[in-house]
């Protein structure tokens, strides 16, 4: 093993390592296409992942959560594409800690994983000095991120009706809820378990003891056991 001192780096040697990969936002035009490249993989993503076929039968918060994964996914894709026109060699290294980081790490649902695979390309681009691809990839990351998560999405189950007053019921529940301000994008009743369930918009700001109020002044047959998932 060779334990000779590395060869000492002059000060405009060290300059030019230092300004790597900087150099790149002085072209413009270079910029403005790796913009367009991921602003065209998230928008061309939302088309797939909003396709109105899946929007009409949402019916749980995993269902409602999915065109999230996918959007965080298109970027992600997009970004590693730009990476390996770079350099070819990586797209090994991405494959293996791509596998590495859905067999072996705890990260939760798809949505998660999504944003931990795009932090961990973020930072292989920094690695590799591609600040050209990881400033606008973290950007449009934010943005994107902020936008699907400011809005109050959860479930509101309701057991244990009146086997002859569901319908009542059911009427009578999603009045309520839209009267707080809440919109309604999923609804789903089971006969047999006399269970209604809701997936429901909110505002940040809704008031739940005044709603789960109302839900307890509702006559005796229609009124159920509510659970609260995810609000």
């Amino acid at each position: 093993m060779d334990f000779s001192p590395a060869p000492t780096v002059s000060t405009a040697e060290g300059i030019d390592r230092l300004l790597e990969g900087w150099k790149s936002f002085g072209e413009g035009w270079l910029l403005v296409d790796m913009v367009v490249v991921l602003l065209l993989a998230l928008a061309l993503g939302a088309v797939i992942a909003y396709h109105p076929s899946t929007r009409r039968r949402i019916s749980t918060l995993e269902h409602y959560d999915q065109p999230k994964a996918l959007l965080i996914y298109a970027v992600v894709a997009a970004v590693v594409a730009l990476i390996v026109e770079v350099q070819p060699t990586m797209a090994f290294v991405i494959f293996g800690i791509g596998g590495l980081l859905r067999f072996r790490t705890l990260v939760g649902d798809a949505k998660d994983t999504g944003r931990v695979i795009l932090v961990t390309v973020v930072g292989l681009c920094c690695g590799l000095k591609i600040f050209i691809v990881a400033i606008p990839a973290t950007a449009i990351g934010w943005m994107l991120i902020y936008a699907l998560e400011r809005e109050l999405v959860g479930i509101i189950r309701v057991a244990g009706v009146g086997e002859d007053d569901i319908h009542e019921a059911t009427r009578a529940y999603r009045g309520l809820i839209v009267a707080a301000g809440c919109s309604i994008i999923g609804e789903q009743t089971k006969f047999k378990k006399r269970e209604l369930s809701f997936v429901v918009k909110a505002p940040v700001d809704l008031d739940h003891d005044a709603l789960q109020a109302q839900f307890d002044a509702l006559p005796a047959p229609q009124r159920g056991a509510v659970a609260w998932e995810g609000l």
